[in-house]
């Protein structure tokens, strides 16, 4: 029987609630203190208190043409790790066991991850370096390919992972590093998923037969991620949920022409595609994690926002706040209270145990 919207809200607020990913580690780099409430962007702790987020995997980007990715992929690493250690409330994950005592202390759960792995370069000591620097996933490439894994959208350059790319998902896996295949080209995926033999997910994509846009997963990996045990994170940015507004995010991006290098130009280009698009309703999320759910059973779907990632969000959801809104629709499309709990957080903390364990 499918929870009513209030035992919905109920389940929100008494199950384990994890994000797949989100992009605060931007607002501590630009000196934002997250622990309190901060203007604008969706995330911060007393705003993830009120929407019931737990915690998940906190991103730390770097702009791969901006040069030096190690050392800015190790300072940004080093950000949140003191951030996260010395804020109350706050738990820095290492191992499988420190999601279980976070929750059990009312701590929020912070994995910290590197999307993009620009800094490796040809070295896998840089890995082991992010690993000791606190990273705990491995996004392997972002919007570029890195100089082995190719990425969604740009042409393919490698024929998806390089001999050394294989061994960069051998490395991670044999850390206790989860393996994130979103932004990654279908073919390098694929690979990835083949050579990690556990603990992979995509922490920010869609359903592409849903919507076609390269960032999203055609059905064959998304049974390929659930056969080995993966997860994928529903992404929340419209422009990979609905073609026609990824196709006037697209003309509009263009159009300005941004430079989006500072955060003041961040902040004015956000404004601007607020202002001039209207996103999708809630309902088309609601499309794509029923897709996946659908191909991959109910243990292979999780939450994947991209919090502060993104300059928009569907209608219906400002910030993390509203995220109970998504567990209300949810069960008014007919999910029953396991699969909701599964959705929501123990999914994506059972592959994140297994990553964290090594293999």
């Amino acid at each position: 029987m499918s929870p009513t919207a209030l035992d919905a809200r109920t389940l929100h607020r008494s199950g384990l609630v994890l994000d797949g990913h989100n992009d605060l580690a931007l607002r501590l780099l630009e000196g934002d203190d997250p622990a309190h409430r901060l203007e604008g962007g969706h995330l911060d702790l007393p705003r993830m208190r009120e929407g019931g987020l737990d915690g998940g995997i906190f991103a730390v980007w770097v702009d791969p043409g901006l040069g030096e990715p190690l050392r800015r992929t190790l300072a940004g690493l080093g950000r949140l790790r003191g951030w996260a250690d010395r804020t109350a409330g706050v738990r820095r994950v290492e191992r499988g066991a420190d999601l279980d005592a976070a929750r059990t202390a009312g701590e929020v759960a912070v994995v910290p991850g590197v999307e993009g792995g620009y800094g490796i370069e040809d070295d896998l000591s840089a890995l082991d370096r992010m690993y000791d620097a606190g990273a705990r996933c491995l996004t392997l490439t972002w919007m570029r390919p890195t100089d082995w894994a190719d990425a969604a959208g740009p042409e393919p350059v490698h024929g998806g992972l390089t001999r050394f790319g294989r061994k960069v998902v051998e490395r991670a896996r044999t850390l206790g590093m989860a393996v994130d295949v979103s932004h990654a080209s279908d073919r390098a995926a694929e690979a990835a998923i083949e050579v990690a033999g556990g603990g992979v997910l995509a922490s920010h994509s869609g359903a592409r037969a849903v919507a076609d846009h390269p960032r999203n997963l055609p059905d064959e990996l998304i049974e390929a991620l659930a056969a080995s045990g993966g997860v994928v994170g529903v992404v929340f940015f419209p422009a990979y949920l609905d073609e026609a507004y990824g196709r006037a995010f697209g003309a509009l991006k263009a159009e300005i022409g941004a430079d989006l290098s500072t955060r003041a130009q961040r902040r004015a280009f956000d404004r601007t595609v607020r202002d001039r698009l209207e996103v999708p309703p809630l309902s088309r999320l609601v499309e794509h994690v029923e897709r996946v759910r659908r191909v991959a059973g109910p243990g292979g779907v999780a939450l994947g926002s991209d919090f502060d990632g993104v300059p928009a969000l569907p209608r219906g959801l400002r910030d993390v706040r509203d995220l109970p809104e998504l567990t209300v629709a949810l069960a008014g499309a007919g999910w029953s209270a396991t699969d909701l709990t599964a959705f929501l957080g123990e999914n994506l903390r059972r592959v994140l145990v297994e990553a964290l364990e090594g293999a």
